[in-house]
C-alpha cells in the first residue's frame, strides 16, 4: 500500500464535495417564525444526512470485500461528513 499525502486526501475530499453539490444540491429550507417548522426541517435534514452516511459506509464495507475502490468510498464518506458539518447550526 502506498500512503497518500494528507494534502492529496483533502484535495480528493474537496473534489468529491463539489461533485456531491452538483449531483445532489442541498434543499434550502429558510428559517421561519414557526419554531415547529424549524424543528421538523432540522429533523428531516439530520435524517437525510444520516441515511446518506450509512449508505456510504455500507459501500466502504463492499469495497473491503473487493467490490469497488476503498479509497474512493472512504473519500465519499469523508465528503458526506464535511457536507454535514458545513450545514450544522
Amino acid at each position: 500500500m502506498i500512503p497518500i499525502k494528507r494534502e492529496e486526501i483533502f484535495d480528493l475530499i474537496e473534489k468529491e464535495r463539489d461533485r456531491q453539490d452538483t449531483l445532489h444540491p442541498l434543499r434550502i429550507i429558510k428559517r421561519t417564525d414557526d419554531e415547529n417548522i424549524n424543528v421538523v426541517a432540522q429533523y428531516l435534514f439530520l435524517n437525510e444526512m444520516l441515511s446518506v452516511l450509512i449508505e456510504e459506509v455500507g459501500e466502504v464495507g463492499k469495497a473491503m470485500q473487493g467490490d469497488g475502490s476503498l479509497t474512493d468510498e472512504l473519500v465519499q464518506v469523508a465528503a458526506v461528513c464535511v457536507r454535514w458539518l458545513e450545514n450544522t447550526n
